[in-house]
């Protein structure tokens, strides 16, 4: 269980850096607040009962309440981000204001992308956030109330939703959360339905199965979705051309990988970075199938 918050507290704020192999050891759900966490490096993946996520530098993470979760590292670079926990008292004003069903279905969604000069803005505001949480006083709270509700309003008016591959999982079969971990490592390999069976112990029949019943999609789904939120970090964060991506991620060629990618985000990878490169427009982009 996640550690509670100060006694008396609604919020608590945090700087955190890990090596970049670190996992959660289990799943964690907060019980009587909400988090919202800005990762400054590192690439992550979480797992929750109602989708698979992919965050990266960059990405502003918000988590639920009561819905278990679990993250873990999907690449060699080093885990650091800011963390903001809180109860529903210090964002009562907020939600008076904007309606619960606003706050429910941001706070529903996983996360967000944010644009450089917003990562900018959201960064000093978790610094500021710290500086004042660092030095509490009985004045601290109103301040980081009104500092939250600054940094809640932004990601809301600035970000882009988190694509995500919208697949149910039973976290309770821990071998296929074996398979999945073991995916993060080989996923530009496309591993065969043999040789993955053979990785779990299990027939192929069995194992897919099993992969359908604990992900809720097929194997095929599964890493087509996998690749196209890698795809979408990539078109975002660097320079490379459609095809050294499609190279990068393991398809055969770039026309193929155009494919998959609109099959799967509804749109084609050059509208995407073009897209991501011009001024936000409402509603952003998921990844669905």
């Amino acid at each position: 269980m996640p550690m509670p918050l100060k006694k008396g507290c609604n919020i608590h704020v945090e700087h955190i850096k890990k090596n970049a192999s670190y996992s959660m050891r289990s799943s964690d759900v907060y019980t009587e607040f909400y988090g919202v966490g800005f990762i400054i490096s590192g690439d992550r993946k979480i797992i929750t009962p109602n989708g698979i996520y992919f965050s990266h530098a960059g990405d502003i993470g918000v988590m639920d309440m009561g819905v278990y979760h679990k993250t873990s590292s999907v690449s060699n670079q080093p885990y650091e981000r800011y963390g903001v926990k809180f109860t529903p008292k210090i964002v009562e004003n907020l939600i008076q204001t904007i309606g619960n069903e606003a706050f429910q279905d941001f706070i529903s969604h996983g996360g967000y992308h944010l644009k450089p000069e917003t990562q900018q803005k959201v960064r000093q505001m978790y610094e500021d956030m710290i500086e004042e949480y660092e030095h509490y006083t009985h004045t601290s709270e109103l301040l980081l109330e009104g500092m939250l509700n600054r940094l809640l309003i932004t990601v809301m008016r600035e970000g882009v939703l988190y694509s995500s591959s919208h697949i149910a999982l039973n976290t309770t079969d821990e071998m296929i959360l074996d398979i999945l971990s073991y995916l993060d490592l080989h996923y530009t390999e496309n591993p065969s339905i043999c040789e993955l069976a053979e990785v779990a112990g299990l027939s192929e029949p069995q194992f897919m199965k099993r992969f359908k019943a604990a992900v809720g999609s097929s194997y095929k789904t599964y890493l087509n979705c996998y690749k196209i939120r890698q795809a979408q970090n990539l078109l975002v964060n660097t320079t490379d051309s459609i095809s050294e991506i499609a190279e990068e991620l393991g398809f055969c060629n770039s026309n193929y990988f155009s494919n998959v990618f609109h099959s799967i985000a509804n749109i084609s990878p050059s509208a995407f970075r073009k897209s991501m490169s011009s001024p936000l427009k409402e509603g952003g982009l998921f990844c669905q199938h």
